[in-house]
Parts: structure tokens; sequence; C-alpha cells
């Protein structure tokens, strides 16, 4: 799991055994920016923190920053945590499949075009809720514990000086149970293209989009409600990389960030419920952002 081997980098300490979240020399766990392919991901945990989002099989690279974090990341005060997936293979078909004790997971990647397009997708899914399926007692057989994520990546060649990668994550959590629910979930989707202009200059243009919710019901008699919340973020990204001589480069960009902010959905859960339906504002906020 990639942020538990972050947990073990000098200047990282995990919150708690067995949890994905971590605190940085001394930052909160929210103040660490942690990106999938240029696209924020707001709860990076599975199962309260027991797994990460990010499943090893769609991994290419993690880089973390614990200090000195370049201008073009911004925005949080502890670190950065820049995660690529995996591009797949352009010249051969290929897949593997595992079947562990909590989850099983696959993969599939192969060339769409040899030598000029390629796709990998991967998804993971754990089954608890299986094994809960064997009890006598029916409250118990009748629970949902598990999660599944989903990546999927495309890159595309469209010519000797461009590069399209179209690049997506999906995954959700539900637990549910005698009365009770709760889920929560990511998604993320980046649309980059790459272009050289020279031996010298290069751009990279990104559209990205990201959305974290989160859900909350009972049902009890009339006792009976749904609550639900969700951050929503679109960015658009130009960066640039010119090369001034052999041992200097200079980047530069400007990116543009819209977010929408649901605090709370508080609806009531069927027609006999003693609750009312009570919303909190939807706020939105606008980034702008520049850097040398």
């Amino acid at each position: 799991d990639v942020i538990k081997n972050l947990q073990m980098l000098p200047g990282v300490q995990a919150v708690g055994e067995g949890n994905t979240a971590f605190f940085v020399r001394g930052g909160s766990s929210d103040q660490n920016l942690i990106l999938l392919d240029e696209a924020p991901v707001y709860n990076p945990s599975h199962l309260i923190g027991i797994f990460s989002v990010f499943n090893s099989d769609a991994v290419k690279s993690a880089e973390i920053y614990k200090g000195g974090i370049p201008a073009q990341y911004g925005g949080r005060l502890s670190s950065v945590v820049d995660i690529r997936s995996k591009d797949g293979n352009m010249k051969n078909y290929g897949g593997s499949a595992t079947i562990g004790f909590l989850s099983a997971r696959a993969m599939v990647e192969g060339p769409i075009v040899k030598d000029k397009g390629s796709f990998i997708v991967t998804g993971r899914r754990t089954y608890f809720d299986l094994f809960l399926k064997a009890s006598s007692d029916p409250d118990t057989r009748n629970t949902s514990l598990y999660f599944y994520d989903l990546n999927a990546k495309v890159n595309y060649k469209l010519g000797e000086k461009d590069r399209l990668y179209i690049g997506g994550y999906f995954g959700q959590d539900v637990f549910k149970g005698n009365g009770f629910g709760l889920d929560w979930g990511n998604a993320t989707g980046t649309i980059r293209w790459n272009h050289v202009f020279n031996n010298r200059l290069f751009s990279n243009t990104t559209a990205i989009y990201s959305n974290f919710n989160y859900g909350l019901g009972i049902r009890q008699s009339i006792q009976t409600f749904d609550w639900t919340a969700q951050i929503q973020e679109y960015s658009l990204k130009q960066d640039f990389s010119y090369s001034l001589n052999q041992n200097n480069e200079l980047k530069f960009g400007i990116q543009l960030t819209g977010r929408s902010f649901q605090p709370g959905r508080f609806v009531p859960g069927s027609a006999e419920s003693i609750f009312k339906t009570v919303e909190l504002p939807l706020n939105h906020a606008l980034e702008y952002a520049a850097y040398i």
C-alpha cells in the first residue's frame, strides 16, 4: 500500500496503527495534498483507514514532498503526495488477478494501437459481507460491509509532439445493517495533453475533476432520515517547462479552480418520519493561481 509505505519514512507519523491518515512534521492530516494523476483526493481511506484508495496494481510512481514544496502544487501547509498511475502496455496484452484473505483485485492492460496507444483497467473489492451471509443471525446476514474501487487510463500518441492521457478513479465504501447505513466515496478524472514545442519548451494542459461524497442513513420506526454531504472540484491547468541551459530549468503556469461545497442535506426517509427536510446552503469558491 502506497500510503502505508510513506508512513515509514522519516518525518511522517501515522495517526494510529492500521490507519492510512498521517502527519508530516507536526502538521495535521488535512494539511496534506494528495494527488492522483494531478486530481486531489479528499479522503484517501477505505474502511475507516484500514486500506488506502490506491490500488497497487494501478500505481506507477509516488513522490512525497515534506518540505520545500514546488510552487506549482500550492494549496497545502504540510506536504504533497503526488501519485501517478500506470499508462498500460503499448506492445502486448496482459493481466493479473489476486485473491487475498480480505480482498480480491484484477488488472488488464494492452495496446489500443500497437506502439501508439494503450489502456489499463484495474478493479478491487473486499468481501467481508460474503462471510456474514453464513451467520445464523438474520441481522448479521443482512449486513453489508465492503468497499470497491476502479481505475482506468488511456494514453495515445497524437503525433510526434503530442500525447493525450485520459484517466479516472471511482471508489465507494458501504456499511449497512440493522436500520443503519453509512457510505462515502471518491471520484476523480483527468484529461492531460502534452505538447513539445521544441527541444527546449514543453507544455502540459490538464482538465481535472474531483468529488468526495458522504452519506448517513437511519431506518428505525418513525425515526428515519438520510443525510448527505459532498465537495466537488473542477480545475484547468496550463503548465510550461523551459530549459534555459543544461543546469537550469524554468517552470511557470496558471491554474483556475472552482469548488462546490454541500455541507449537508437532511431529508426524511419515509412519509411517516418525524423529521423535516433541512438543507444547508450550497457554497461556491473560485481560486486563481499563477507561479514561476
